[in-house]
């Protein structure tokens, strides 16, 4: 069965499909203990603060692949080249409704100046 105390090893775990053959229960069993546990979220938070921290060791030597990831993450990179197709879909639909909208108020304006 899965240990009360086991929340710290299921956190750092690395496979938790060994975790869960050593307490003798199913992957499935242990994923909704996790979930109900928050332990899952804990597990992410764990790992994603690990990743972030050999990324920051890969910043300060200077590797440029470093470099570019956390740039990449903290959002400072700008997109070079071509938009892509769903962005340029995205952009023609705010300026069509705008455009829309334009239209409409023009009517509406017209409209509203013949009855005064």
């Amino acid at each position: 069965m899965i240990p009360v105390d086991g929340k710290d090893k299921y956190v750092t775990a690395y496979s938790h499909k060994k975790l869960a053959k050593e307490w003798g229960v199913t992957l499935l069993m242990l994923d909704e203990y996790a979930l109900e546990h928050g332990w899952d979220r804990e597990h992410r938070l764990h790992w994603s603060d690990v990743a972030m921290q050999a990324l920051k060791e890969g910043v300060e030597e200077r590797n440029l692949v470093a470099v570019k990831e956390m740039l990449r993450v903290t959002g400072k990179t700008r997109p070079v080249g071509r938009p892509s197709k769903l962005e340029l879909q995205k952009h023609l639909a705010i300026e069509a409704r705008i455009a829309n909208e334009f239209d409409e108020d023009i009517a509406r304006l017209d409209v509203d100046s013949f009855k005064h």
